[in-house]
């Protein structure tokens, strides 16, 4: 390519340089060379470059400000964009999948103390079938003769679905309840092939076993303005804005300046003339600023999900993987948030591959979906003709946060907060890439 000339500094900045292919320019005051590239590659990447796979299934990085996807060769498949850097990895996230799905969808109880001497026995348990209601557990009192788990199981099974059956329970709740044998662990399982309320757990006779090992979280989180709170943490600052101007409380009483706990932001409109908020608008000035210095979550800590032991990439690869049998044959993810993002990626793609990737934590929501997380993360995916990310959607995180909740990112309020793992959320996937 030519090198263009420009006789001054003002000069090279007022010209029209090329969006199809790269620029080199000398200016003659000071003898300076200018570079303005199109699709520049890069062997170290900085934040918010654009990741692709080359034809021959290497990962490539590009430039974020020179990124134009038009001119890339069409046979090159998009990855995604580096948003953060963890020690020698980049962080990219997965930009062609934020598919919804439940937490958990499999509950299970263990009956540890089944006698197998071959005489008949009596046992009795307790559960959740959502009928006539999710607070009622219905008790089941059964006899058995077992020599093995099997018979056992077989026993405990028929009994819960002639009681379902007494209940006047669909067929597809009835088959969706059984029990198998775990001889491994020399106990039967008592096994619901779904999840579809927060009680799921409650049980007697019986544990409930349904999460494993899997930690649990503590509750309170760091807010900036210096208090904990186990729900009341902003990640998007002008979507809480947005959300708790005419959402928020109604004030009664003197509002201190520094809210503790979990209340709720006060509304706008009390904020800029309540009597009770003469303080807020003494420390804060304007509403934007008291939700951003009052309710934004401190960042960086160590705090309950942010903990080092609650490290998305870990949790993933060991849960995502693990799978319940089914009744009707077959088996199915136990945790398919943490499931659903190892089905994503290029097959032989170091990094990349499906397997390799993790869901995404509370310490990616707090740098993806903070205003400019979501505007330069957005850039790109317009560019591309993908997805955007909007401030406005509900989505797990990686970490389990007590015996029924996890982890989100709360859609209406713009915060980071625990809901019921019945649900079904958006998921998003991220790679780590080793920087060269």
């Amino acid at each position: 390519m030519a090198i263009k000339k420009y006789n001054t500094m003002a000069d090279y900045q007022s010209a029209l340089k090329s969006d199809r292919e790269s620029d080199i320019s000398l200016v003659s005051a000071g003898n300076e060379v200018m570079v303005d590239g199109v699709n520049v590659f890069v062997e170290t990447p900085e934040l918010w470059d654009v990741v692709y796979v080359d034809d021959i299934k290497k990962v490539v990085f590009v430039k974020g400000a020179t990124f134009t996807p038009s001119l890339l060769p069409n046979t090159w498949k998009y990855v995604g964009v580096v948003f953060d850097f963890k020690g020698e990895y980049a962080k990219v996230l997965w930009g062609n999948n934020f598919d919804s799905v439940k937490y958990l969808d499999v509950s299970q109880y263990a009956w540890t103390d089944a006698v197998l001497d071959g005489a008949e026995h009596s046992k009795t348990i307790g559960l959740r079938f959502g009928l006539p209601n999710w607070d009622t557990t219905t008790s089941i009192t059964f006899t058995y003769t077992a020599t093995t788990l099997a018979e056992a199981a077989a026993a405990c099974q028929t009994a819960i679905e002639a009681k379902l059956t007494e209940l006047s329970a669909s067929a597809a709740t009835i088959a969706e309840w059984w029990a198998y044998a775990d001889t491994e662990n020399s106990r039967v399982i008592v096994q619901r092939d779904n999840c579809t309320d927060y009680r799921f757990y409650n049980c007697s006779g019986l544990t409930h076993i349904t999460w494993g090992d899997m930690p649990a979280t503590s509750a309170n989180i760091l807010k900036a303005g210096g208090k904990t709170t186990q729900y009341r943490g902003v990640m998007n600052v002008s979507g809480a804005v947005s959300y708790w101007s005419t959402n928020g409380r109604v004030p009664t009483a003197q509002v201190p300046a520094h809210i503790s706990g979990n209340d709720n932001p006060v509304k706008k409109a009390d904020f800029d003339s309540n009597q009770y908020c003469d303080l807020l608008r003494a420390e804060y000035g304007d509403y934007t600023t008291y939700i951003r210095e009052c309710f934004k979550i401190e960042y960086p800590q160590k705090f309950s999900c942010f903990a080092d032991s609650f490290d998305a990439y870990k949790l993933t690869q060991k849960y995502g993987v693990m799978t319940a049998p089914k009744k009707a044959g077959g088996t199915k993810p136990m945790y398919p948030a943490l499931n659903k993002v190892l089905t994503y990626g290029y097959t032989g793609v170091s990094g990349v591959d499906k397997g390799d990737m993790c869901l995404w934590g509370a310490h990616e929501g707090i740098k993806l979906l903070s205003n400019e997380g979501l505007s330069l993360f957005n850039a790109i995916q317009s560019k591309v003709g993908k997805s955007t990310l909007s401030n406005g959607s509900h989505r797990w995180f990686a970490q389990r946060y007590n015996v029924y909740c996890a982890w989100f990112f709360n859609g209406y309020y713009r915060m980071l907060g625990n809901y019921n793992v019945n649900y079904t959320f958006q998921v998003g996937a991220l790679s780590l890439l080793k920087i060269k």
